[in-house]
Order: C-alpha cells, then sequence, then structure tokens
C-alpha cells in the first residue's frame, strides 16, 4: 500500500488514480455518473471533486467564492455510517476544515480554522473560498420534490447511485445553479450534479440510458424518451477489478493492471472475493450489471460460465438455421444451429407490440443480413396457428406469405415437457451456448429474468406460472426452437432415433393448396 502525500500543515492530498477515475474528476458535464468496482475510488474521487469546483468558482462582488453542494444517499443512517465516516472527515477533519455540525441534516462549511472565516484561495489571490456542504437524506422520488424544494443549491454528489431512481436525480438537478444567486455576484460559475455507484442491477436507469441493455418492448413511448441521454451527460465506467477467465469450464480470477486505485487497497481482490457467490463478483469486482431477480429463476441450472460463449461465434456453415417463433403482440425470434451436439442460440430478435404482419419482415430481413443462403426451418406454438374473429389469417399464414413456412413445435403446448426439454439440454456436457451480445435478453431471461413471481405473505412460495414479461417471449421462441429441432422428442422416447417429419396444420395445408 503506497504512502499518502500531506502538505506542510498536515493535509492529505488527494492524486486520482487511473484514467477513469481521472476523466471524471476533471471533467464537468451537467450530470457525470461514474460506474466501478468496490475501492475503486469513487466516493473519494467525488468528495474532492467538490472542493474542485468550489475553488474554481468566480468570486462575488466581496472577493468571496461561495458554493452550496447537497452529499446524498437514501437515509442518515447510511450517510453517517458511509461516506461521512469513511470518506469525507477522513479527508476534511475538524480540526484543520472546521466543526462539522450533526444535526439532520448534516452540514460542514469549510472554513479557516484558525480564523474563523471564508478560507483563502490556494493561489493567495487575496480571494477567500466559501464552500457549505449539506448531507441530505433522499429516500426516495416521491418525497424527493418535497425535500428537493427547500434548498437552493450550486450542485449534488449522490452517493452510491445504483440504489437512487432517475426522478431523484431530476429534482436535484432542478435546484442546482441557484446559488449563488446572479445579485451576490457572478452568480454560479458551473452548476449540476455527478453520482457514483457500482454496478447495478438491471431494470437501474443508467445501463438504459448508456444503451446497455434493451428498453423493455413494454414500456410507454413517453417512458422511453425519458430514457434518451442529453448532450450534456456523460457517463464513465472504470476497468474490472479482475480478468474473468474460463478454466475447463469454470471461471477463473487474476489481476487486472489496469484497475484503478489499487495502490491505496490494504488487500487485493483476489482476496476479497475468496467465498463470494458469482453474482457478487460480477457486480461487486468485475464491475458487470446485474440480473434482477424478482423470484425463482425458471431455469435454475443456467450458468453464465456454462452456458455462454466468451464470444459471439458465427454459424458453422452448410447446417441449418433452427429459428424458433413466438408470436402475440410481443413476438420475438430466436436463431439456433445444432453442431456436433451442441446448440448454439446465434442472435435474437425481440418485437414491440406488432402484429405478425410487422414481425415477418424484418425476420426475413434478419435471416438476409445474418444468415444469407443458409437452409432454415421455423418452429412456433400451437397458439400461431389460430384465426381471430375478424380474419382466417394466422401469424403461420403471414409467414407462409413471405416465404416463411412455420411448423408447430408441439401440439399441446405442454409447459412441463418444454421446461423438460430445455433442462435437458442445459444438463448435458455439451447442450447449450448464448453468444453473449447478439442474445442479451436470452441470456437474462435464462438467468433468472424469466421467473416464477414470489406469493406476498408466504416466505417460499412462488407462483405456479412463470411471470410474463419481455423475458418470457423470447424464452418461448428458444423453447420452440429446441423442441421443434428434435429436443423434445428424444426426451419423450427416451432413446436416440431421427426425427419424424412433423406434420403441417390443418390452416396451412389449405394456404398450400391455394397456393397451389
Amino acid at each position: 500500500m503506497a504512502k499518502m502525500p500531506v502538505t506542510p500543515d498536515g493535509r492529505r492530498v488527494y492524486i486520482p488514480d487511473g484514467e477513469v477515475i481521472t476523466a471524471f474528476f476533471w471533467d464537468q458535464p451537467k450530470f457525470g455518473a461514474i460506474q466501478g468496482p468496490i475501492g475503486s475510488g469513487t466516493s473519494t474521487a467525488g468528495c474532492h471533486k467538490i472542493w474542485r469546483l468550489a475553488c474554481e468558482q468566480e468570486p462575488d462582488d466581496d472577493g468571496v467564492r461561495r458554493t452550496r453542494w447537497a452529499v446524498c444517499r437514501r437515509t442518515y443512517k447510511e450517510l453517517r455510517e458511509t461516506i461521512i465516516k469513511t470518506t469525507w472527515l477522513l479527508w476534511f477533519p475538524e480540526d484543520k476544515w472546521g466543526p462539522f455540525i450533526r444535526s439532520e441534516p448534516m452540514v460542514h462549511r469549510l472554513i479557516d480554522v484558525k480564523n474563523g472565516g471564508p478560507r483563502p484561495h490556494p493561489s493567495g489571490d487575496g480571494t477567500f473560498v466559501d464552500c457549505e456542504v449539506i448531507f441530505l437524506a433522499v429516500p426516495d422520488a416521491d418525497v424527493a420534490e418535497e425535500i428537493c424544494a427547500s434548498y437552493e443549491i450550486t450542485g449534488f454528489f449522490f452517493n452510491e447511485g445504483q440504489f437512487v431512481e432517475k426522478e431523484v436525480i431530476d429534482e436535484l438537478l432542478s435546484r442546482c445553479g441557484r446559488y449563488p444567486s446572479m445579485s451576490m455576484g457572478n452568480g454560479a460559475t458551473w452548476w449540476g450534479g455527478f453520482m457514483d455507484m457500482n454496478a447495478p442491477i438491471e431494470g437501474h436507469w443508467i445501463p438504459y440510458m448508456r444503451g446497455d441493455i434493451p428498453l423493455p418492448a413494454e414500456m410507454s413511448d413517453d417512458e422511453k424518451e425519458s430514457f434518451e441521454k442529453p448532450d450534456d451527460w456523460a457517463f464513465y465506467i472504470q476497468p474490472p477489478g479482475l480478468i474473468e477467465e474460463i478454466v475447463d469450464g469454470r471461471p477463473a480470477y487474476r489481476e487486472n493492471p489496469k484497475a484503478e486505485n489499487q495502490k491505496w487497497l490494504k488487500e487485493p481482490y483476489t482476496e476479497k472475493i475468496k467465498g463470494k457467490k458469482k453474482d457478487w463478483i460480477d457486480r461487486r469486482v468485475l464491475n458487470k450489471v446485474g440480473l434482477h431477480q424478482a423470484g425463482k429463476p425458471v431455469y435454475p441450472t443456467f450458468s453464465e460460465a456454462d452456458h455462454v460463449h466468451p464470444y459471439d461465434l458465427e454459424p458453422v456453415e452448410g447446417l441449418p438455421i433452427v429459428i424458433g417463433l413466438d408470436f402475440g403482440r410481443m413476438p420475438s425470434a430466436v436463431f439456433m444451429q445444432q453442431a456436433n451436439g451442441l446448440w448454439t442460440a446465434h442472435s435474437e430478435l425481440v418485437g414491440d407490440g406488432e402484429s405478425a404482419q410487422l414481425f415477418a419482415p424484418k425476420v426475413k430481413k434478419h435471416l438476409a443480413r445474418w444468415y444469407p443462403g443458409a437452409r432454415t426451418e421455423f418452429w412456433g406454438d400451437p397458439r400461431g396457428n389460430d384465426g381471430t374473429q375478424a380474419t382466417e389469417d394466422t401469424a403461420y399464414s403471414v409467414f407462409l406469405a413471405h416465404g416463411m413456412r412455420v411448423l408447430m413445435a408441439t401440439t399441446d403446448n405442454d409447459p412441463e415437457l418444454r421446461r423438460s426439454t430445455v433442462e435437458g439440454v442445459l444438463e448435458k456436457r455439451v447442450g447449450l451456448k448464448v453468444n453473449p451480445t447478439r442474445c442479451p435478453v436470452l441470456k437474462r431471461g435464462l438467468a433468472g429474468g424469466y421467473h416464477f413471481r414470489k406469493i406476498k405473505g408466504q416466505p417460499g412460495m412462488f407462483s405456479p406460472n412463470p411471470v410474463k414479461n419481455v423475458y418470457s417471449h423470447v424464452i418461448d421462441a428458444m423453447e420452440n426452437a429446441l423442441l421443434g429441432g428434435g429436443e423434445g422428442y428424444a426426451l419423450v422416447a427416451n432413446k436416440e432415433r431421427p426425427r419424424p417429419r412433423p406434420a403441417v396444420a390443418k390452416r396451412e395445408r389449405i394456404s398450400l393448396r391455394r397456393r397451389a
């Protein structure tokens, strides 16, 4: 562990350690958020950024550089036990920076301890720095407007932002730039906010705004617009604390030379991860966005280490592409291939509130782009062959009109058969792997996004039916591909033999005769 430099009067000197954290410290977007592993120095950088910006504030007419800041977490208990105790007062101790007022909200006004007034500007230009820091608890969006309306601030720092809603940030930003007022001199030189965070769980607004994961199809247009990143916002992602490798099919870890703030850590990450679960390591050390698991995963045997390729694989030339389809208002398609016993989910296509008439051309275009000239087979569930009350057209007939002949993967859509089929494939030594970047929704659905909902008031009890959400549709499509591809038949027959040619559905036979 390195020794920290100090000034002649005993104050610690802060130097950001790492390329990303240095950019976060010096950049001045209206709002900036940095995501990093535990111990990567983001909280310290945020605290010191307040003092840096306070020193850069233009002086008012009386030669005082006034700023007012809010340092926020969800509760006062969190503020007291974390950032105040472990970071703020370590760098800005009361004996050198002035008394810390421990009321709620808590206040620290950085003053000249000897003279009891504003702190002389480091440049020695005769101006003074009056930096007022308010430690404010903002629990959630429901009370953010009421709390924030009481304050006029220059800017804010939200600590541990993986737990904060975007509406809270919006309210805080609405209060920035109001201090100092123009009547005092020049007004705020810079105003805005910044936030630090460990990797959040999926569903947090930051990964959506960065474009890491697709927005849920069920979101309204107004909700989707709220996740568009403004031009004056910036996001920073630090390197992972460790490098993950797959050795003999299992994850292994080694030091990452690009990991930031390492010279100030007492314990290396290789020690921190001992005895920890994979999802903890992924979020807290590898800096990966985690999955929001609101219940029990439908496929608990799925493992990212075992069932996800380290990088996207291209299809094997000459082997057919098996396309599983799920219809309805949020249609999905999964494009799979079996080679040497291994099923690979190569890519996915997820619709957004659209009919088969709109989705079928997208599937055809996707095939032309990613699998030109490949042999194809299409599998759907029986419901896709049902007509509507107003027309005899079905999803099957619509796809047929676009040159894609869809067959039924099952006749009765038995949910137990569907799940047993997928579990059987997952449990094989050579069974199923998913392309990581071309199948993001499928990967997250298998990892728990597709789940049984908890029953409130009954610990350990779950609904018998999986939740219908954006993940359920793409999972259904994958199930249809595996069932149609022969896995379901192999499971029922309990022996290896070629699958029979599936019967063409009645409505499809009618459509074929009409075409002839």
